[in-house]
This record gives C-alpha cells, structure tokens and sequence, in this order.
C-alpha cells in the first residue's frame, strides 16, 4: 500500500453504538477512511453498489438480509470488495456459513483494536484473516468434521515435506504470505507454490480449512 492510498471501508453493523466506536477507531488510522455505516442488509447492498468500498466490516447478524446473503452477493457482482465478518466468539454455523459463502475472515466483537487494525490490512491484501483463539473455541464443530478425522488428518501431515509442514506451522500461527516469507527467509512466490502443494496434500481449498486440520493433528 503507498503512502498516500487509503482502504475504503464501509461498516455494516446493526449496533449504533458498535458502529460509533468502530468508526471512531477506524478514523483515527491515517490509511483507513470510513465511506459509509450502515445498520442493515438492504443498505449495505445499497451502499456497496453506490460506494464500492474496499473493505466490509459485516455484521453476520444484519437485519432484513442476512450478512451471509450479503457475502453471496458481494462475491457475485462486486468481487473487489472484500467481506470481513464480526461476530460472537461461539457463533460457530454462522462463521463457517460465512466463510462458505465466500468472507474473506472474521473477527470477534471482543477482539483487540491491533488485531481489528490487521485484519483490514491482511484482507485489504486479499489474504484470510482467522484469529486463532476463535478457531480453537470451535475446533470439534461442524467445520473440523468435514475436515475427517485425526488420524486421517495425522497421516495427510506426514505426507507434507517438512518446509511445507514450516509453512503451515506459520500459517495456524495466522501469519500472512508476506510475514512467512519473512520468517523463513523465502519468496513470497514460493510461499504459495508451498501453500498450494499443502492445501493439494491436505486436500482442502481454503486456508481455514487448513487451519483446522493442522491444529487437530496437532501441529504446533
């Protein structure tokens, strides 16, 4: 992001109050500008169409449409525009419905201001933003069981080379393509071919799902 380019952002949260502080906190970062609050489904479809904003922050719970019929249609007709769910920490179907429908991460209504501040910039750069202590609140639920079982999963991460178990390692630790590079002194361009040879052995397409599995065969 250059110096002088700003993450439009438009927040859909049915809160009033929620929306005040969100907006407030946003606003105070010199690369984020705030185009629109909105508090229910149908404005946000609205708003999205008229503003086209870069960012999101979608309450799942909107009213008149839900925030998941949102993301459905985000990703239909405005697929520049990324989704980024606030939620509760236990909400479990909603986040998985969520991400299936195409939200590019989600965030909890008690996370911190650096991990909100973060979130939109690792979206922004079109990678997922999952934090962990939510993926661990809902690790035995519907999502890991179409994920298989542990063993199963035990024996996929056997099949990963050990640089790809690395590169896993920091992706559960929720680092970004860029940060893995980083910490493993390496492409970001090699980082994905890793990615997409992890995500083949593992058998998923996202990486939630690889998120996921990797933390039920206890990789740490």
């Amino acid at each position: 992001m250059s110096s002088d380019e700003k993450v439009r952002i438009l927040i859909a949260v049915s809160h009033r109050l929620f929306q005040e502080g969100l907006r407030q906190i946003l606003n105070a970062e010199e690369t984020f500008d705030v185009v629109g609050v909105v508090n229910n489904g149908l404005q946000t479809i609205d708003t999205i169409t008229e503003l086209q904003p870069d960012i999101v922050l979608l309450d799942i719970s909107l009213p008149e449409v839900s925030g998941v019929e949102v993301i459905s249609i985000i990703k239909r007709k405005y697929p520049d525009t990324k989704a980024l769910v606030i939620t509760h920490d236990k909400d479990e179907q909603a986040i998985i419905k969520a991400i299936r429908a195409g939200a590019k991460g989600y965030l909890s209504k008690n996370t911190s201001v650096s991990d909100l501040i973060k979130a939109i910039q690792v979206v922004y750069q079109d990678e997922f933003w999952v934090e962990r202590k939510l993926v661990t609140q809902f690790i035995n639920g519907e999502f890991t069981a179409d994920a298989g079982a542990e063993g199963h999963q035990q024996n996929k991460l056997e099949a990963l080379t050990p640089r790809e178990q690395d590169v896993l390692r920091s992706l559960v630790k929720g680092s970004t393509n860029k940060e893995i590079a980083k910490e493993l002194f390496i492409s970001e361009k090699t980082v994905k071919s890793h990615l997409n040879q992890v995500f083949k052995k593992m058998n998923v397409s996202r990486r939630l799902e690889a998120i996921l599995s990797a933390i039920k065969a206890g990789l740490t």
